[in-house]
């Protein structure tokens, strides 16, 4: 049963996106941008999307049952040549979590990047810390590659990336 439907962001989301963008959590998992965002920075986020010179593509993750969004999924350096691209998710909205929202939003992103997009390789990276997450990319099929040691240095320590990938065959081999 779909739960959940991927969508085009809108300038309209930018408000919670930003919320989302300055929750600890989230901050915390990623190994992106850590200061505090603030409404400028979003839309020029956005603008960033909209514009980019390097392929990206933002989904919002939005519940079917009310059309509420809950999360983001990403596609990005996307390359047509080497048909690959890069991927990261997260539900932003807390009280959305651990209700399979993540596995079902990054399995529609999956068939989007391989049967809409005609790529042959997604990959991730993920903290070694993040158990979660972790469990989720296994299950759904991705396969480790490896490690980027110490690569996040983290309230005072280093933190591991593990990088994963899947391939178009591996995809449609477990549908």
């Amino acid at each position: 049963m779909e739960n959940v439907k991927l969508r085009a962001l809108t300038i309209t989301d930018l408000p919670l996106t930003l919320k989302w963008h300055n929750q600890p959590d989230i901050v915390e998992m990623y190994a992106g941008h850590p200061f505090p965002v603030n409404e400028e920075m979003e839309h020029k986020w956005y603008e960033k999307i909209l514009t980019s010179n390097f392929p990206i593509t933002v989904f919002g993750i939005e519940l079917i049952e009310n059309n509420k969004l809950i999360g983001l999924t990403i596609l990005r350096d996307i390359n047509l040549i080497n048909r690959s691209a890069e991927t990261a998710i997260y539900i932003g909205d807390k009280t959305e979590r651990s209700k399979g929202y993540s596995k079902e939003a990054l399995k529609l992103t999956l068939r989007f990047a391989f049967r809409d997009l005609g790529l042959h390789r997604v990959f991730l990276s993920v903290r070694e810390d993040n158990a979660a997450a972790l469990g989720l990319y296994e299950k759904i099929g991705f396969t480790k590659e490896g490690i980027m040691r110490n690569s996040i240095y983290k309230d005072g320590k280093y933190i591991s990336l593990i990088i994963m990938s899947m391939l178009e065959e591996e995809f449609y081999g477990r549908l």
